[in-house]
């Protein structure tokens, strides 16, 4: 059964399936979070590779740095960023806090790309935003899965 079906299947009186049936809820909001879970793990281990590589002074990743005439500080510092970052997004609490730090790292990277490479070596890096802001907007469509999951079943007990 697809997402699609799952989730966004009519119900009663014009509500999506989920919207009325605890159960479809439930699964789609696990659906979801586990989607988020992947993305999430993917996108941890390439800012990780990619900040640990920064911070051991590897010569591929400081380049950009050296033509751009920033000091070398500056590429420890984005380092510094992308683990911490590919850290946090690990963690629910900050999921969306690192997302939009790992972001703005995108934006120098998209930057870099286009103003002293090829136009299409920004491919990785505007794919890699890209997935930031799915695990930002799938985070959002958890929570909002899950309280509404909370209020059906509160009703429920009620009656």
């Amino acid at each position: 059964m697809s997402i699609n079906q799952l989730c966004l299947a009519k119900g009663n009186e014009d509500k999506t399936a989920a919207e009325t049936d605890p159960q479809k809820l439930f699964i789609c909001a696990n659906t979801l979070n586990r989607a988020a879970a992947v993305v999430t793990l993917a996108m941890s281990i390439v800012f990780l590779f990619s900040g640990m590589g920064k911070l051991l002074s590897v010569p591929f990743f400081h380049v950009p740095f050296s033509v751009m005439n920033l000091p070398t500080g500056f590429g420890y510092f984005i380092g510094v960023i992308e683990v911490l970052g590919a850290i946090g997004i690990g963690w629910r609490e900050y999921r969306v806090l690192s997302a939009t730090a790992l972001l703005s790292v995108m934006m120098g990277a998209i930057y870099y790309h286009f103003n002293y490479e090829t136009t299409l070596s920004a491919l990785p890096a505007l794919s890699l935003s890209a997935l930031l802001f799915l695990i930002i907007k799938l985070d959002e469509t958890v929570d909002r899965l899950v309280r509404f999951q909370r209020q059906l079943v509160d009703m429920k007990a009620a009656f």
